[in-house]
């Protein structure tokens, strides 16, 4: 597994600071060329750990990373700034959704260029043709849909646990009244004005599952918070996908109009729509994880090749 600081501080220019990402990519065994790259965004409350949870013994694997590599796949997974390892900035409320959104874009950049000319590692070769896939859970499901909203780079998509019509019912009702446009220009001004500190500590909740996301779990930024619970931030940018979608969401997910979401992706002609029996919003945790890595994993396999 290999360790990178990526700089991205062109890409965070309102910061006035440096800013760096970490990432690690874990390619699988063997010399064959990865099926595709995996490059993994963590929700809300949580830091690139959630996608490399630990396994305890006599269990099915839990590290979605390592079970993706195992099935032949090369997977980044990343902390977006202000998150785990990298860079937290002197004025976290500055970490608005766009600013967030390039930065991991920048990051996804870098890595898959070094991965297609060989340069990210020596003991890597080169491999031009490999092409990346978006990753993203919850809020960071949000961010890489911006993201390939503004620049394409991914050749399709996979969002776990995240709707476009947000969640309402977890704010004030006159919040849910807010035109998306106007809180999405001036969302840092009102995050400052409703929050009086960026992040809110968060307590691994009890559960009852031999797997923990605990040790992936930190403080929350409220500005992705105020965001996040408010219908249809995204709707536009889902709209602009025109890749093929994985959508996944647990039975008892915080969205339960599960079949509802495909139609939030209407430009995208390639829809896949799983439901994990038994499971809530974190997915890994759950025996039905088994299920999601077998579905994604063939789903990635089977995407069609670049059209020339």
């Amino acid at each position: 597994m290999l360790r990178l600081e990526i700089d991205v501080t062109s890409a965070a220019g309102v910061l006035g600071e440096p800013a760096c990402i970490v990432a690690n990519v874990l390619l699988p065994p063997g010399p064959t060329a990865p099926h595709a790259l995996l490059v993994c965004v963590p929700g809300g409350g949580m830091n690139c750990r959630y996608f490399d949870l630990p396994t305890p013994e006599g269990h099915a694997q839990a590290s979605f990373a390592r079970a993706m590599a195992a099935r032949g796949f090369a997977v980044a997974w990343l902390d977006p700034l202000g998150i785990g390892e990298s860079t937290i900035p002197s004025d976290p409320y500055l970490l608005d959704p766009d600013l967030m959104a390039s930065t991991n874009g920048m990051a996804a950049r870098h890595i898959l260029a070094g991965l297609q000319c060989g340069a990210l590692s020596p003991q890597w070769p080169a491999w031009p043709s490999l092409r990346s896939i978006g990753v993203g859970h919850s809020y960071g499901a949000m961010l890489t849909i911006i993201q390939q909203a503004a620049d394409p780079m991914h050749a399709a998509l996979a969002v776990f646990g995240l709707h476009t019509a947000g969640l309402p019912d977890n704010g004030p009702p006159m919040d849910c009244t807010l035109d998306p446009t106007l809180v999405r220009a001036n969302l840092v001004a009102m995050t400052r004005a409703r929050h009086p500190e960026p992040y809110v500590t968060l307590q691994p909740p009890k559960s009852s599952q031999a797997v923990s996301a605990a040790v992936a779990m930190q403080a929350m930024l409220v500005t992705m918070t105020f965001m996040t619970r408010l219908p249809n931030m995204v709707s536009k940018e889902a709209a602009a996908i025109d890749a093929p979608l994985f959508l996944a969401f647990g039975e008892k997910d915080l969205h339960t109009a599960h079949h509802a979401a495909p139609a939030s992706y209407p430009n995208s002609a390639d829809i896949t729509l799983v439901v994990l029996p038994g499971a809530r919003h974190n997915h890994f945790i759950y025996p039905a994880r088994t299920l999601l890595f077998e579905r994604f994993a063939r789903w990635a396999s089977a995407l069609p090749a670049e059209e020339p």
